[in-house]
């Protein structure tokens, strides 16, 4: 055991013997430097030429698809190629047992617009949106009807593929007419007319002012879906999914509007988890149910608790994939340099090319500073993992969420923006 005479002795002995050269030291790699060495070596380059994708990415994003039972990519939305990369990635993986697409709108809407696409396609859904009352989130974006029309294509004999779990930011006016002709009580047809002219009289106000606070989804009253609900003993399911879209639509905006940040986004969380369970549920009683590819705003899709402290779709769909023995893939696809993006103006209704919003690259930078300028360029984030976990006092709290919560990191540099499909 040292105790202190023999360290003070050997202090002595020490400062006796003479001075060791003095030798530089180089700096040694830095936590960024080791990381940035790591996915450097894992990339790999995806082309895109003539409207296909194909390379070692491609070929090795497929292969992910068929080992899982479900396919999330989390996005940017407003990136044209993203919605093309989708479509194929969802055509090459329907002989591996995919069946549905899941995406950012409400499930009534979801079910309008897979019915729309089987009797026309794009045309018919351009139709479609040409009522204004019917249109949905992100899908007024010609690329984005596109990979939905070819995703319902890719499976014709299905029922549904089109799965939607969302709440309904746009067509509360479709919604609500839906419900109109369904039988009722008469106690239930006059609340449905209390709530038909709210909705009326504040698009009837945005009309006048373009001012998005009078889109009637951020000021309805939940109280007057309820009241219709409460006079509609023996509700059917269909009628029932359309009520709780819009109640929990108006609920979710309440909140918001009311600058209740977080919990405005963890009741959309939950409705989002609600309404999935509800689409997989008859599902997971198949012996061999369909897998899915779920396409959303990458902060819904990301695994484990995501960067508005939630836990969203992104953690629920793995642990429904553990249940069964299978596993989740998920996959973040950003803009890279010299990239433009689609972004929605709620005065007009319609998007816009714009810059990335820089919230999506944020602790990232580095990595999109890495991908090739050339090409597209994938990153698997196994390879990072090892050295992120060792270093993780080290390095951005955002690229520890992203680097575990992602299998892989898609930079599409060079993207180009949606375009608006009317």
């Amino acid at each position: 055991m040292l105790d202190r005479r023999s360290v003070l002795a050997g202090s002595a002995v020490l400062a006796a013997a003479p001075l060791a050269p003095v030798v530089a030291q180089t700096s040694s790699p830095t936590a960024e430097d080791k990381v940035r060495g790591a996915a450097r070596d894992a990339r790999k380059r995806l082309d895109f030429a003539d409207g296909r994708f194909s390379g070692a990415a491609y070929n090795w994003l497929v292969g992910q698809g068929r080992d899982a039972a479900f396919f999330l990519l989390g996005e940017e939305h407003g990136i044209a190629e993203n919605p093309k990369l989708a479509a194929q990635l969802f055509r090459d993986l329907v002989p591996a047992g995919y069946g549905h697409v899941a995406v950012e709108i409400s499930p009534p809407m979801a079910r309008e617009v897979d019915r729309v696409l089987v009797r026309g396609g794009v045309p018919a859904l351009t139709d479609y949106f040409g009522d204004q009352g019917s249109n949905v989130a992100f899908f007024g974006m010609r690329e984005e009807a596109e990979w939905l029309s070819a995703a319902r294509a890719a499976v014709p004999g299905a029922r549904q593929v089109i799965w939607g779990n969302d709440y309904e930011v746009g067509a509360d006016r479709r919604l609500i007419h839906l419900l109109k002709p369904m039988r009722k009580p008469a106690a239930a047809e006059a609340a449905l007319s209390q709530l038909e002219k709210a909705s009326t009289e504040s698009w009837a106000q945005y009309e006048a002012t373009r001012n998005p606070r009078f889109m009637y989804s951020f000021g309805g009253d939940p109280e007057l879906v309820r009241a219709v609900r409460a006079a509609w003993p023996g509700i059917g399911p269909e009628a029932d999914w359309i009520l709780s879209t819009l109640e929990e639509t108006f609920e979710v905006n309440r909140l918001w509007v009311s600058r209740q940040g977080w919990a405005s986004n963890a009741r959309r969380a939950a409705n989002m988890r609600r309404n999935f369970l509800r689409h997989w549920q008859p599902c997971a009683a198949s012996p061999k149910p369909p897998k899915v590819l779920l396409k959303y705003g990458s902060n819904h899709m990301i695994r484990g608790l995501n960067e508005t402290s939630t836990f969203d779709l992104g953690s629920l769909v793995p642990e429904l994939a553990e249940a069964r023995g299978a596993r989740s893939f998920h996959l973040l696809v950003l803009p890279g340099n010299e990239s433009r993006a689609a972004v929605f103006d709620p005065t007009r209704f319609r998007y816009a090319p714009n810059a990335p919003k820089d919230s999506y690259q944020k602790g990232l930078e580095w990595m999109i500073g890495e991908a090739r300028p050339d090409a597209f360029t994938l990153f698997d984030t196994h390879a990072l993992r090892p050295l992120v976990y060792s270093n993780s006092s080290k390095v951005d709290p955002e690229l520890l969420r992203v680097v575990f919560g992602y299998d892989a990191v898609l930079v599409m540099s060079g993207s180009t923006p949606s375009s608006n499909l009317l």
